[in-house]
């Protein structure tokens, strides 16, 4: 047998450890399941902090239309009116005159709706950027005692006629 020839084949080990595969095995212990888990430490790390943000911002939306939801309960409701059919809506008044007693009153800038309630002594209108408002009102003697807000947001004006004496008390024979 030649020396060139049995050279240039390779045989298959047939006897031996693993260590015989490699001409020149790698210095120190193999790699294993330490180095696996250090290296998969930043992604590990990323993906905590996208699991973190999703359920972050999961809680922040609930919160959010729960919120929602409960400022659409919450809110004012548009009255719905009907006119009979032979009155004119450019004729009907859009003031309300309340002038003794205690009353619950309405304001809406939809038409049929008041605009505006008179007192003795102001006149209540909506505020700018409000569509919808109830007041409680209560009047004695030709004097406003009480106004009370409870839905809405309202503006009080001062009366604009000056305010007449309160009519004597009825006398009777």
């Amino acid at each position: 047998m030649d020396a060139p020839e049995t050279a240039g084949r390779l045989r298959a080990p047939t006897s031996g450890g693993d260590d015989e595969l490699l001409a020149d095995p790698p210095a120190g212990p193999p790699p294993g399941g330490i180095d696996a888990y250090r290296a998969g430490f930043p992604l590990r790390i990323v993906l905590v902090a996208l699991i973190g943000l999703a359920l972050v911002g999961t809680v922040w939306l609930v919160k959010r239309s729960i919120e929602v939801e409960d400022a659409e309960r919450e809110a004012p409701m548009m009255p719905s009116y009907s006119v009979s059919a032979d009155v004119d809506d450019v004729e009907r008044p859009q003031q309300l005159v309340w002038t003794d007693g205690i009353a619950r009153l309405g304001l809406s800038r939809t038409k049929p709706g008041v605009q505006e309630i008179v007192l003795p002594d102001r006149r209540i209108r909506l505020a700018r950027g409000h569509d919808v408002a109830q007041i409680k009102v209560e009047v004695r003697d030709g004097v406003t005692v009480g106004v009370a807000v409870l839905v809405g947001e309202v503006v009080q004006l001062p009366s604009a006629s000056p305010r007449s004496p309160p009519d004597p008390p009825a006398t009777a024979p």
